[in-house]
């Protein structure tokens, strides 16, 4: 039986928090959505129903058939800059698939890089890095940052006393340092796409 699996893909997949969907079926509390999706509880024929039609697919299908795709089309998200001095662009510029293991709708996204500031990584212009959206990172990891004047741009980020370094991976571009809360961390880059 593969309902658990499905159930958290298409509850992700039509932008629904485990807390939304069981509000939509009449739940105060989501954890009886998440009991669900551990599998360590199961739902009557009526949620079965209601889960069918809500997701517009065979009680059947829910259950018993792997409703997630081989490979999901992940959006490309704007541009952002392996250096400085490019601005937020966040229109779609496209799609990307990737593997199942990889996709979690709507918490992952592509970049496109531009710049060459983290080559020594292996990022370099034109690649696409694979993005999960978060709000933290531990230190030395690389991540996605939004900078004063809507400034979006990869970088590793070292800690430092209240303080964060953003260190290039190229020796032409400097670390910059700045107070913590001046900083907004968009997202931890997974790995990079070359595609070229």
């Amino acid at each position: 039986m593969k309902f658990k699996e499905n159930l958290r893909y298409l509850r992700k997949a039509n932008g629904l928090s485990q807390e939304e969907l069981a509000h939509k079926l009449g739940y105060k509390s989501f954890t009886t959505v998440q009991k669900w999706e551990d599998g360590t509880s199961f739902p009557k024929l009526r949620n079965l129903n209601l889960l069918a039609d809500l997701f517009n697919v065979e009680i059947d299908h829910l259950l018993n058939q792997n409703l997630i795709p081989d490979h999901a089309k992940v959006p490309i998200v704007g541009v952002v800059k392996a250096g400085y001095d490019l601005y937020a662009d966040e229109d779609i510029l496209g799609y990307e698939y990737c593997s199942n293991q990889e996709y979690e709708p709507g918490e992952n996204y592509y970049l496109r890089v531009k710049g060459d500031s983290m080559e020594g990584f292996r990022i370099k212009e034109g690649d696409l890095v694979y993005v999960h959206r978060q709000s933290s990172l531990e230190n030395r990891e690389i991540g996605v940052f939004l900078l004063e004047n809507n400034e979006v741009t990869i970088k590793q980020m070292i800690k430092k006393e209240g303080k964060v370094v953003l260190k290039a991976a190229n020796e032409k571009y400097e670390d910059r340092e700045y107070q913590e809360e001046d900083v907004r961390i968009l997202g931890k880059v997974l790995h990079a796409k070359v595609m070229f």
